[in-house]
């Protein structure tokens, strides 16, 4: 009798797990069935190849952010869970001669209020990179707001630059 209810009981918990596109499971004894699951996320604006509007700028020339989608959590027989979360991450390119400097790609945090953070640590300065998006007249800018810091005794003053952009 034992048996039978844990079988039972794991096609509950199963049917439990498996949501179809409707938002609800179906569960008959002993078995489970669903419509095919849909992913959760969906691309979000401030993903993209951005572009600084500004040709002669001497800052960012150029945001790369990619989103990444935790909507898949894998759990095993014990409870232990793994995924579920979802980030931004950021690869910035800064105005360098002949060619752009990539500063390579770092994990965002959501700071709140729409803004994501993406800090690069160069060991000489430290850069926040805080990212944003606003609509204006039917089109979405990526406002780029960066903080320099440099380490102490460098010599060199903080600065900070704040730019706009475009897919």
């Amino acid at each position: 009798m034992m048996g039978l209810l844990l079988k039972v009981w794991r096609s509950v918990v199963l049917a439990a797990l498996v949501v179809g596109a409707s938002g609800t499971a179906s569960v008959v004894l002993g078995t489970a069935s669903a419509t095919p699951a849909y992913a959760l996320c969906s691309t979000p604006e401030l993903a993209g190849d951005w572009h600084n509007i500004n040709p002669n700028t001497n800052a960012m020339t150029r945001a790369m952010i990619t989103f990444e989608c935790g909507d898949v959590v894998l759990c095993d027989q014990n409870g232990h869970c793994t995924g579920g979360q979802s980030f931004y991450r950021a690869h910035m390119f800064g105005k360098c001669h002949p060619s752009d400097c990539d500063w390579g790609t770092v994990t965002a945090t959501d700071r709140g209020n729409g803004w994501q953070l993406a800090t690069y640590n160069f060991g000489f300065k430290t850069s926040d990179v805080w990212l944003k998006t606003y609509s204006y007249y039917g089109r979405t800018y990526l406002r780029v707001y960066v903080d320099n810091r440099f380490a102490p005794g460098d010599g060199r003053a903080n600065y900070v630059t704040d730019e706009w952009f475009l897919k």
